[in-house]
């Protein structure tokens, strides 16, 4: 596909494609968390450059996940459960 041929989603197309929210898609476009631009003030998202970027965000999911399994301590129970002591004598004091 050419530069020319290349699709170019509204906001509410790609709302529809992502299964998101409007509003998500603004808030996204808005702090330049997924790729976008304007034209006569109005958002405007490339194909090409969304689905580059869901692929990405699943890169990075799965890398978080790993990590977060590596990483996860053995006593990450007793640490909970711990933790939830404290907070309930505060409370009966």
């Amino acid at each position: 596909m050419t530069a020319r041929q290349q699709a170019i989603f509204t906001l509410d197309e790609l709302a529809a494609y992502l299964k998101v929210g409007k509003r998500t898609l603004y808030r996204l476009a808005s702090h330049g968390e997924i790729p976008a631009f304007k034209v006569g003030g109005t958002w405007r998202f490339r194909q090409s450059e969304i689905d580059r970027w869901i692929n990405d965000q699943v890169q990075a999911g799965r890398k978080k996940e790993v990590i977060r399994r590596d990483e996860q301590p053995k006593s990450a129970e007793h640490s909970v459960s711990s933790g939830r002591a404290v907070r309930r004598r505060r409370q009966t004091e």
